[in-house]
């Protein structure tokens, strides 16, 4: 009796150990798993522009923008902080994947409805993506008052529309950049050689140095411009740090362009850096939970 208890106890575990060995063997050749690339950038935006990123479901972001005035004012004009611009933004997750935003600037007075959602997202694993593509369209609505005896626009014709297409990428874990084509629409424009739609395309980048600190850098280049000829306004480019202090992100620049939201960086940028047309500025955010998962 106690051989065969034996064999059986033996039996036993030779089944057992043979059941979890054949079990780690179909978990081993089991499906691959997708691993999606996170925080190809730290904000949803570079610096200007967008990024690839939007904000969780659920969770609400309120971000400040301020660009002080040129450098080149000088020591009278404090080197620009004594003048300011300012942009105050809204920005919601409906789900992981799409955000909604209002915002209102004070250059021109523009008030702004935006909507961000993703596309596409860079992975490998089960799932080769090599990028992410995210989209992007907002629309302003200028506030300016017309001056006496002069045409006072209609609410329609003080519209403009923009429309981004994200293509991100995140090469290791130091440095990400996104490639972005944008096109806008002017419903009114001043006179009738000026071009209602503008065509451009600018790149981002983020370099890590730390955890909590990258070097960002971005630049525009308007391929269909709003005027043919003599045109006022310059490329826009920018160069920044951005600084993570727990539930802050913070964006310190230095950039040509003193409006904040897409035609006026992108389509009105009147500085010139080799003049000293340079506003320092910064973006700082903090989000809330608004609905927990």
């Amino acid at each position: 009796m106690k051989k065969i208890l034996l064999l059986g106890v033996a039996f036993f575990v030779g089944v057992t150990s043979f059941a979890q060995d054949d079990l780690m063997d179909m978990l081993d050749d089991g499906e691959e798993t997708t691993n999606c690339a996170f925080a190809t950038f730290k904000d949803s935006r570079i610096i200007n522009v967008q990024s690839n990123e939007t904000v969780g479901a659920g969770v609400l972001k309120f971000v400040i923008s301020h660009r002080f005035g040129k450098l080149s004012d000088g020591a009278y004009g404090l080197f620009g902080l004594d003048n300011a611009t300012i942009r105050l933004g809204l920005d919601y997750g409906i789900t992981d994947n799409i955000q909604v935003g209002l915002a209102r600037s004070s250059f021109e007075k523009t008030y702004e409805g935006n909507l961000k959602f993703k596309l596409l997202r860079q992975s490998s694993g089960a799932r080769e993506m090599p990028l992410s593509i995210t989209w992007y369209s907002g629309m302003y609505i200028n506030g300016l008052r017309a001056p006496e005896d002069a045409y006072s626009p209609s609410f329609v014709e003080r519209m403009s529309f923009a429309h981004q297409v994200v293509f991100a990428r995140k090469f290791g874990q130091a440095f990400s950049l996104a490639v972005v084509p944008t096109y806008m629409h002017d419903n009114l424009v001043l006179t009738n050689d000026m071009n209602n739609d503008q065509l451009a395309v600018g790149a981002g980048g983020r370099l890590k140095i730390t955890n909590r600190l990258s070097l960002n850098a971005e630049y525009h280049y308007r391929i269909i411009q709003q005027f043919e000829q003599d045109d006022p306004y310059n490329n826009s480019f920018s160069i920044g740090v951005d600084i993570e202090t727990g539930g802050h992100v913070f964006q310190l620049h230095v950039t040509n362009s003193r409006g904040m939201f897409e035609p006026a960086f992108i389509g009105e940028t009147t500085g010139r850096w080799v003049d000293g047309d340079i506003y320092f500025g910064f973006n700082i955010s903090r989000v809330f939970t608004i609905v927990r998962r």
